[in-house]
């Protein structure tokens, strides 16, 4: 993946008038880890769930609502805990190795500063 970025960028033409002509670059984010989710949420005290060598939960309790933030070593590990969870039910915050669950309306404006795809998952238990 480098190389071809390199190499598109190495080929970019300039004006007769030797002036480089770059487009304006595309606005990008920090990564989004454990961190900086728990900072966008301005949970106070965050407490840790649970941590493996795959996995990280934590829940969090801010002003505005209750939030349960779970980050994934792999992108795999994120969808088989999503796929685990759907039978319960509710509305999730979703990026590439990172889940967040809460109100819809937490998830919103949490969206804003993170990214992400909000997905909601309808009860299906007893």
């Amino acid at each position: 993946m480098g190389l071809a970025v390199a190499s598109f960028q190495g080929s970019e033409p300039t004006s007769a008038g030797g002036h480089d002509h770059h487009a304006a670059a595309p606005e990008t984010r920090p990564p989004v880890d454990m961190d900086r989710i728990v900072a966008a949420t301005r949970c106070p005290r965050p407490q840790e769930q649970g941590r493996a060598a795959d996995y990280r939960q934590v829940v969090c309790q801010s002003p505005q609502g209750r939030y349960t933030i779970m980050t994934f070593a792999t992108a795999a590990g994120k969808d088989a805990w999503l796929e685990a969870a759907q039978p319960y039910g509710g509305t999730y915050l979703v990026g590439d190795r990172w889940a967040v669950v809460a109100t819809p309306a937490l998830l919103g404006d949490l969206r804003a500063e993170l990214g992400g795809e909000l997905r909601e998952h309808g009860h299906h238990g007893p």
